[in-house]
């Protein structure tokens, strides 16, 4: 079964199945995305990162956090994430189009004037995410709800990731790696030596204030109080030199 819908970009009738997803204009080859009973402009940014520089990107960045042993990519897969650009008279607006795995990306700007008419090409190459809410739901959505008579456009855009698997000190973690500008997002990184040392010795700091504060609550006589500060002082001592030792600070 086909229907005709009109181009977003040129008027014309477009007959399509049910079926169809990604198409294009025959009149103006206009790349489109059937979104419900209309169509809405269809873009991509292209890749300017390649998959061998992805370890590279993610040592820079963890260097940045006094991390400098080697990092091993474990697995490293290209994937086209849907953002919806909503353009305003007044500016623009950007919502994700399906659900991340990292929260982090949804700061991401999509760099506008790099976005080029989807390539269908693409989807033989890469993983490409289809869009998993819809525009409808985006435009009813409270942001924009108060806006709808500003709205001068809505467009489907895919952007290009690497996500990324990768050990450090032996230890698993995930990140995506934009593949337009090389910028990495994740919601947990490795921590450095330093930022654990001084994690440890804060967290021995909380613990030690909150036995203070118990026994001077708990003990009412001056004397016997000393005499167990004393008694937590020391044996804090002890457990902390042997637990420095071990850990090598």
């Amino acid at each position: 079964m086909t229907v005709e819908i009109k181009c977003s970009q040129c008027g014309a009738g477009v007959e399509i199945s049910e079926e169809s997803g990604f198409i294009g204009c025959p009149y103006c080859d206009s790349r489109l995305y059937i979104e419900t009973a209309q169509t809405v402009q269809h873009s991509y940014l292209k890749p300017g990162i390649k998959p061998e520089q992805v370890a590279a990107i993610i040592s820079q960045e963890l260097s940045k956090l006094e991390l400098t042993q080697p990092v091993s990519v474990i697995q490293s897969e290209l994937v086209f994430i849907p953002f919806w650009l909503i353009k305003l008279k007044t500016g623009l607006l950007r919502f994700p189009a399906s659900e991340l795995e990292i929260s982090e990306l949804r700061n991401f700007s999509i760099p506008v004037g790099a976005v080029i008419p989807y390539d269908p090409e693409i989807e033989g190459k890469a993983k490409v995410e289809m869009p998993e809410l819809s525009l409808d739901n985006i435009l009813a959505s409270p942001k924009l709800e108060k806006q709808k008579d500003e709205i001068v456009k809505s467009e489907l855009v895919h952007i290009p990731f690497y996500q990324a698997n990768y050990k450090y000190l032996d230890q698993g973690f995930s990140a995506m790696v934009d593949a337009g500008a090389g910028k990495l997002y994740a919601d947990s990184l490795p921590i450095s030596a330093s930022r654990q040392k001084d994690r440890y010795f804060l967290t021995l700091f909380a613990i030690l204030s909150l036995l203070f504060l118990l026994e001077a609550f708990l003990i009412p006589k001056f004397w016997i109080l000393l005499l167990a500060y004393l008694a937590t002082g020391a044996g804090a001592w002890y457990l902390i030199q042997a637990n420095i030792k071990q850990k090598g600070y």
